[in-house]
């Protein structure tokens, strides 16, 4: 053995989940249903329309 310790962790399954978002018309940016509270929302970055919409994120 190393005088180091090389010894790894057990890699851990990620852990994803469909969730609810509203993502940007134009660019990139989305945010979670969760933090939004408005009605329509705008981006915040371009301030264009969003539109709610479902994306698998990893959540652990």
């Amino acid at each position: 053995m190393s005088p180091f310790g090389s010894r790894r962790k057990p890699a851990v399954e990620p852990v994803y989940a469909n969730t609810m978002i509203w993502q940007c018309t134009e660019c990139n940016c989305w945010s979670r249903d969760e933090f939004i509270h408005e009605e329509k929302p705008h981006c915040p970055m371009c301030h264009a329309e969003m539109n709610r919409e479902t994306k698998n994120i990893r959540i652990e």
